[in-house]
């Protein structure tokens, strides 16, 4: 049985016996990008859905393993990765990403970029039709289209602004957590875990490991205090930063060990080198260039000598990049109860009807799959009332 402990006692010993909230916050494109491996269900038209199925799966299991209070799935917005592109020229180059033309557009040229687009997407449905496949992209699109009208139903929150990156608004929850609040962060992008403390943890599906701050040196190979560090230094290939010349994660921790176990700064890096490139100077060695480099600043990348302020805003989430409107409506939005007129399940069970999922409308598979969430919609419900 557990102890009750008196609220005098407690109080007299700094111990909080207030009520602990758990919020389920889901990165929505990593996790359906990772479904999408499920590749096996089909509808007549030829159209997978499969992704949908294996996400719904993976957040309802998830959701059933605790009582959460809230979940909230959070997409990258149009044009997402804008606002570091501004910060840095070469943000995800690598992925034939084109912010210089989408920042350039004048109100003409969106108008004739949307009509460009729906003349477009006409076309992709006529290349269907004649049963054309489609590209990955398109199918990570439609399959994300309907599974956010689904979600919709199931009263789990989504947040998606144009120009805004995912990780972003998972850092404003984060950052805007009441006292209590407790954290599973959902996601295959190792780069959030430098959000992880004593009240936010990171869940990775693939893995099905949860990460806190006792296993994180375990399953990520450094504490999450030093994860932007590393990056501001060596950088990042998957989104193209480029970091100091010469230095890799395996170099980094050859001249500077300590920066996978203890909490590190840049001034206490530095000031490695710099012993190292004395003491080699002393002895008559040749001076590391690759340690040189970093007292120097020197990189391959457009960065110059401004790469550790750059790198640093581009990659701590301590600070979100976020537009003014999605900065304005989030600070409305975020505490407000869902407003549970309408939401049904009879919507959830139309949506699969209409698009032809038939393994989805299976009695027992509905059943099973969409009561996961029922726990969710009785506390959204309980705070919507609560909040009248």
């Amino acid at each position: 049985m557990q102890q009750v402990v008196r609220k005098s006692l407690a109080q007299a010993n700094n111990i909080d016996t207030s009520a602990k909230h758990y919020h389920l916050l889901v990165d929505g494109n990593s996790v359906l990008k990772s479904s999408l491996v499920n590749k096996d269900n089909v509808n007549a038209k030829g159209e997978e859905y499969g992704a949908i199925l294996l996400f719904l799966r993976r957040i309802g299991q998830l959701l059933m393993k605790r009582d959460f209070d809230r979940c909230t799935v959070v997409w990258d917005g149009y044009n997402s990765g804008s606002l570091r592109w501004k910060l840095y020229a070469d943000y995800k180059a690598n992925r034939d990403k084109n912010y210089e033309a989408n920042d350039s557009k004048s109100a003409y040229d969106a108008y004739i970029d949307n009509y460009t687009r729906r003349i477009l997407e006409h076309s992709r449905k006529l290349q269907k039709e004649r049963g054309k496949k489609e590209t990955d992209d398109e199918n990570f699109q439609r399959q994300r289209d309907v599974l956010i009208s689904i979600l919709e139903e199931l009263f789990v929150r989504q947040y998606m602004y144009d120009d805004v990156e995912g990780d972003d608004l998972i850092s404003y929850v984060c950052k805007n957590k009441k006292k209590n609040d407790y954290i599973v962060i959902v996601s295959e992008d190792r780069d959030i875990s430098q959000l992880i403390n004593e009240q936010i943890c990171l869940y990775i599906p693939s893995k099905k490991i949860v990460v806190s701050p006792k296993n994180a040196l375990e399953h990520l190979g450094i504490i999450p205090q030093n994860v932007v560090l590393r990056k501001m230094i060596c950088g990042d290939v998957s989104d193209n930063i480029k970091g100091i010349k010469g230095i890799g994660e395996t170099t980094l921790e050859k001249y500077y060990p300590q920066i996978k176990s203890e909490k590190a700064s840049l001034e206490d890096f530095l000031g490695v080198c710099r012993s190292i490139l004395e003491e080699r100077k002393a002895s008559k060695k040749k001076p590391l260039l690759c340690l040189q480099n970093a007292l120097n600043k020197v990189t391959d990348g457009c960065q110059g000598d401004k790469i550790y302020e750059i790198n640093r805003k581009i990659i701590d989430l301590s600070e979100p990049l976020l537009t003014e409107e999605a900065r304005k409506e989030l600070e409305e939005i975020h505490d407000l109860p869902i407003d549970p007129e309408g939401r049904d399940l009879r919507n959830v069970y139309n949506i699969i009807k209409d698009n032809g999922y038939t393994a989805l409308s299976n009695a027992n598979t509905f059943g099973g799959l969409f009561g996961q969430y029922e726990r969710l919609k009785k506390k959204e419900i309980e705070f919507f009332n609560e909040k009248k």
